[in-house]
């Protein structure tokens, strides 16, 4: 039986989209911007979602947006299995054809693939169901298919989240307990076949950096590859770097960990946040009417 659970009007226009603009930055994150769909389609999505916690995530398209659950162990098509179904923020309609890498540090960052995609069919009125805390439905995908049943259930003791319970009606696409989980034996995405292992190796490039991977490859000399170092991480760039100072010595340090290069004591510190911002640079010259040896340690 459905939790009795206080329901807020349904939001319209930009409204139903602020939260979900809200948790993201969209100049580092590859997700569609929030925008309202037209129309009354009905479509869903399941994307299998790599982030912190693997876990699948259903979408219903209604009133122009998708409703949203976390299906922390995925659906199973298996009768009497039920299912954890967290409700997340509503999603933009853009979003039923999403798949690709969200950068660490992001909301939801990890990598997507879109596992299965069909029409969803609501029994009787949706709106009503949701308010209710019982939704009733059919889908017809190309992994999921047949009757479905989402149900609230009330929440623990301090729980902040709304969560449901998504689960397999009985028909002729139902499983019997000990047969295989559908999450199982399907493992790649509906549209490209890839895994989200194979997209997270690929990387899905943003085109900023689809371009410097070009000019990389452009190049006549290859430059180090610092990624091969021991130890070294990718990371922001703090917001001002401190030049060091040279001292003097009668020989430069030697050494696996060391950087020289001959300098004629005019030092120049540059930075880009991106491909299309201009660099700034920060110079200093000091002339000492001789060469001398930069050493730098690298950290």
């Amino acid at each position: 039986m459905a939790a009795p659970v206080k329901q807020a009007k349904p939001q319209t226009g930009k409204k139903a989209l602020q939260e979900y603009a809200r948790k993201r930055d969209f100049a580092r994150t590859p997700e569609p911007k929030p925008k309202r769909g037209e129309g009354t389609a009905s479509g869903f999505v399941v994307q299998k979602h790599a982030a912190r916690r693997l876990h699948f995530d259903l979408r219903l398209e209604l009133d122009g947006v998708l409703k949203s659950w976390a299906v922390t162990r995925g659906p199973s098509l298996t009768l009497g299995e039920k299912r954890l179904a967290v409700r997340t923020e509503d999603h933009p309609l853009e979003y039923l054809d999403f798949e690709g890498n969200i950068p660490k540090g992001e909301y939801g960052g990890g990598s997507m693939i879109v596992w299965d995609r069909g029409r969803w069919l609501p029994e009787g009125d949706p709106h009503k169901g949701l308010a209710k805390g019982h939704l009733a439905f059919a889908l017809e995908g190309s992994r999921l298919k047949g009757r479905w049943h989402l149900v609230r259930i009330r929440p623990k003791a301090g729980e902040k989240s709304e969560p449901w319970l998504l689960m397999k009606s009985e028909d002729e696409f139902a499983r019997a307990p000990g047969q295989p989980e559908i999450t199982e034996e399907e493992s790649t995405s509906y549209l490209s076949g890839r895994t989200n292992q194979e997209l997270a190796a690929d990387g899905a490039l943003r085109a900023d950096h689809a371009a410097r991977v070009t000019t990389v490859r452009q190049r006549k000399r290859l430059l180090p590859d610092f990624a091969t170092i021991k130890g070294a991480r990718k990371g922001l760039l703090p917001t001002f770097l401190e030049p060091i100072l040279a001292s003097n010595c009668d020989k430069p340090p030697s050494g696996p960990k060391w950087i020289h290069a001959k300098s004629s004591m005019t030092a120049i510190v540059c930075r880009r946040a991106s491909m299309a911002a201009p660099s700034s640079c920060l110079r200093e010259r000091r002339s000492t009417g001789r060469s001398a040896f930069a050493a730098s340690p690298m950290r």
